[in-house]
């Protein structure tokens, strides 16, 4: 058997802060494509406000809150954490367009030319201390090692936006 590595970037456009995403469906894929039989498989995103966590994915526990009417579990304990509704330092900095220092947008709020400047997200990286930015899982006989009901999601805790996450498959082929 010989050693090989392959990575690969893939992004993600979510749509809501405490969004879930099952990514587990391109992981796989990725893995099958990699050629690798044993090893590891690493996946980190490029952001400290989005995360990487291996769970259920089912609506009670991850929503969206949207679609089912009411709060589901995760975030609600993510919100007991960090609450956005708390103060953070973060969401004053000073900035050329501010100089006083209190920011006066909630959640990034997009200015005249759509474009978002610096958000009220303390409560995002204070999330992000739960949720990891990175994850690595093993590889055997070609396939992802998980159990019956563990997904791979990608977890955005701050805001809609662009999201990329690198994963690499590498061992033995």
């Amino acid at each position: 058997m010989s050693y090989k590595a392959v990575t690969k970037t893939l992004t993600y456009q979510t749509k809501h802060r405490l969004e879930f995403i099952n990514i587990t469906p391109e992981v796989d894929l990725f893995v099958a494509d990699s050629g690798v039989q044993t090893g590891t498989l690493t996946l980190q995103t490029h952001h400290t406000t989005c995360g990487l966590w291996v769970n259920e994915d089912e609506p009670n526990l991850i929503g969206p809150a949207t679609t089912l009417g009411y709060v589901p579990d995760l975030q609600r304990v993510l919100d007991r954490f960090a609450s956005p509704a708390e103060t953070y330092g973060h969401n004053d900095i000073r900035d050329v367009n501010n100089p006083e220092g209190k920011r006066h947008t909630h959640l990034c709020v997009p200015d005249e030319n759509g474009v978002s400047q610096e958000c009220v997200n303390g409560h995002a990286h204070a999330q992000g201390l739960i949720i990891p930015s990175y994850l690595t899982l093993i590889i055997e006989n070609g396939k992802v090692i998980r159990g019956v009901w563990q997904q791979i999601l990608l977890v955005e805790l701050d805001h809609d936006r662009t999201r990329a996450l690198t994963m690499l498959a590498q061992g033995e082929v």
